[in-house]
């Protein structure tokens, strides 16, 4: 424990004497140092570590942005629910975070090459060829007939020998001659249902082969297109229609994404955030005011956002609802403040 705090006091000091500057693993050691300090109760110290971290640059991949004031503010304040705030923002620019990729095994890598190297045809051996016949085309198909004509027949009189067996023998009693009467229009019936089968089944096949001949091959559009990606390639209005319509079709994660992209957008066109590529959502709440009665429905929609999308394959009718009655609420609040803006 010592040591990671010295290790934090460490990190402000070197900040301190380069110009109020940090780099991103140097700015997320800082913010879990206070996060640290707020857990075990030493709010003199985290307040300590905010006031020395306010107004530090921060090099991103993104470009060059400042620590979050509105987090310092609430460190420095002492409010209620700043630990559970800088966690988020912490996991946020972690995952953020460019990571370097581990060094290769060269003798694991040559050893694979090794194995999927396929081995050389030993020599010898002979391949077996297909007997090759003299007689002319025509001759072979005849006789192919021949042969099918012949299993047919063959088929025909086991069926008929079969049938044989069925059919009664004659009787010298008069019981016997009426016994034998219906047993033979019973074998009848059953012979002509056989074959009315038979007829129904090859008439079947004949008329769907028939009705499926010549049918157009259609192709389909994609189903997810790259303006879904970019925030700013539809209106708020738009984003909503088509979170509808992607609800619609069964496309419930698309959906929530559609929300979300609305309340962005709606922010956007408000003057509430200012937009700029490469920027996370949690920076996004980051520069919100904590004055926002809505603010708290932001943090809970990006979360639930961001764990649909990011963390599963498929998302339930139940987060759809979540989603979207969290941005309508967004949406309504942003609206109110907009329209008293413009009466006063």
């Amino acid at each position: 424990m010592m040591r990671g705090r010295i290790l934090v006091t460490a990190l402000y000091l070197v900040t301190a004497s380069s110009g109020m500057a940090a780099t991103l693993p140097e700015y997320i050691a800082q913010l879990d140092g206070i996060r640290a300090a707020l857990h075990e109760r030493r709010l003199t110290d985290a307040q300590a570590q905010a006031r020395a971290l306010k107004g530090t640059r921060v090099d991103t991949p993104a470009g060059r942005i400042e620590a979050d004031p509105s987090l310092l503010d609430d460190v420095l304040a002492g409010r209620v629910g700043t630990e559970a705030r800088l966690a988020i923002a912490v996991d946020a620019l972690r995952k953020s975070t460019p990571t370097v990729p581990p060094p290769s095994d060269r003798k694991l890598l040559e050893r694979l090459r090794r194995e999927e190297t396929p081995n050389a045809l030993k020599a010898g051996g002979e391949v077996a060829q297909p007997p090759v016949s003299n007689q002319p085309l025509l001759v072979r198909i005849v006789d192919a007939i021949d042969k099918m004509f012949e299993w047919i027949g063959e088929k025909l009189s086991k069926l008929w020998e079969w049938l044989g067996q069925l059919w009664p023998r004659a009787n010298t009693s008069r019981g016997g001659e009426g016994s034998a009467l219906r047993t033979r229009w019973v074998v009848g019936a059953l012979v002509v249902a056989i074959l009315a089968v038979i007829g129904i089944l090859a008439w079947e096949v004949i008329r769907k082969s028939k009705r499926n001949v010549g049918a157009p091959v259609t192709e389909s559009d994609p189903v997810a297109s790259r303006r879904d990606e970019d925030p700013m390639s539809r209106g708020a209005n738009e984003w909503e229609r088509y979170a509808a319509q992607l609800a619609a079709a069964g496309r419930i994660r698309e959906a929530i994404r559609a929300w979300y992209h609305a309340v962005l957008v709606t922010c956007y066109s408000g003057g509430i955030l200012h937009y700029k590529k490469g920027r996370t959502n949690w920076e996004y709440i980051g520069a919100l005011s904590p004055e926002l009665a809505w603010r708290g429905d932001f943090v809970a929609l990006t979360r639930r956002f961001e764990t649909e999308w990011y963390g599963r394959t498929t998302s339930s009718h139940e987060a759809l609802d979540e989603c979207s009655e969290r941005a309508e609420h967004i949406l309504e609040g942003v609206h109110r403040s907009a329209g008293r803006g413009a009466a006063a």
